[in-house]
């Protein structure tokens, strides 16, 4: 079954965990329940998430001066009221198209300054897991197991 490819594949993979994966590696004797539990644990890092919570002090800290001082002063103030929004901002591959994205990439609009490069490069130290990465939308069960042919 193509959805569960990437699971089969890292299941399978004679490097354990598979390379650019953090965790404990599957063993021929673990049960399918720990073999699960370890892939669900598993972490990467160096992709951008296709979610991503921030505090507004990360975004803002990532923002170049020059490039800020660029901006209109509409432009600027709405980017520092965002930035003071208590709690934590969305952003990620998946919401482009909501506020925070959506704003930093149409007010920097050179997309390999160093505002957007500043985002990306917090955005790739983000710690998530391997099931999200993959783009699955939550972690595995013993069911998924059993539909991916793996158990």
């Amino acid at each position: 079954m193509a959805y569960y490819d990437a699971l089969v594949a890292a299941w399978n993979n004679a490097t354990q965990p598979p390379p650019g994966v953090t965790g404990t590696g599957l063993l021929g004797g673990d049960t399918t329940a720990q073999k699960i539990a370890k892939v669900n644990a598993w972490t990467v890092t160096g992709a951008v998430p296709t979610v991503l919570s921030v505090t507004g002090n990360q975004v803002l800290n990532c923002i170049n001066w020059t490039e800020f001082n660029a901006l209109t002063a509409q432009q600027q103030s709405n980017l520092l009221e965002m930035c003071a929004c208590p709690g934590l901002l969305l952003g990620g591959t998946a919401n482009t198209t909501q506020m925070v994205d959506g704003m930093l990439l149409a007010y920097f609009t050179n997309h390999v300054g160093p505002t957007i490069t500043a985002l990306t490069a917090l955005a790739q130290s983000t710690v998530q897991p391997w099931w999200q990465a993959n783009g699955y939308t939550r972690p595995f069960t013993t069911a998924d197991a059993t539909l991916a042919g793996v158990s």
